[in-house]
């Protein structure tokens, strides 16, 4: 899809932290501008007033709360929209057989149960020795 380059003027700090955020995410600074520049547009003028109330305001933990409620909200939005995604999948996988939430514990269970169990060091010392000499000798235990 063709662009258009549009220029910005920050300050210094959201600069510095436009070009972090891109070399951690490995993109171009203009993506990570093109990004917001796409999310803020889309957001309703009662938001823009909001934001601009916030900035100048200029209390740091006033606008550190309203980004805690939009990352959650964002969140919140990704989960919801993995489930409607995972949902056809999962309804071929298991059919009608998770009805109530017994039975959606008790795949959860399954599913994360450890095969094989751990084996701890000790025990490893302990099959060791029997294989070395056909067996189990006893070590005096640690306290």
């Amino acid at each position: 899809m063709p662009g258009k380059t549009i220029s910005a003027y920050t300050d210094e700090e959201t600069a510095r932290l436009v070009g972090e955020l891109a070399r951690i995410e490995h993109r171009k600074a203009s993506q990570i501008a093109a990004a917001a520049l796409s999310f803020y547009v889309r957001l309703p003028p009662q938001a823009h007033e909001a934001l601009r109330h916030l900035a100048a305001m200029g209390s740091s933990e006033e606008m550190n709360l309203m980004l805690r409620e939009v990352t959650r909200a964002l969140n919140r939005s990704a989960y919801d929209a993995s489930l409607r995604a995972l949902g056809p999948r999962l309804q071929e996988i298991y059919g009608d057989t998770l009805q109530t939430e017994e039975d959606i514990e008790a795949e959860a269970v399954r599913l994360t149960k450890r095969h094989p169990p751990e084996v701890r060091r000790h025990d490893a010392h302990q099959s060791a020795r029997v294989a070395d000499t056909g067996k189990r000798s006893r070590s005096p235990r640690r306290r």
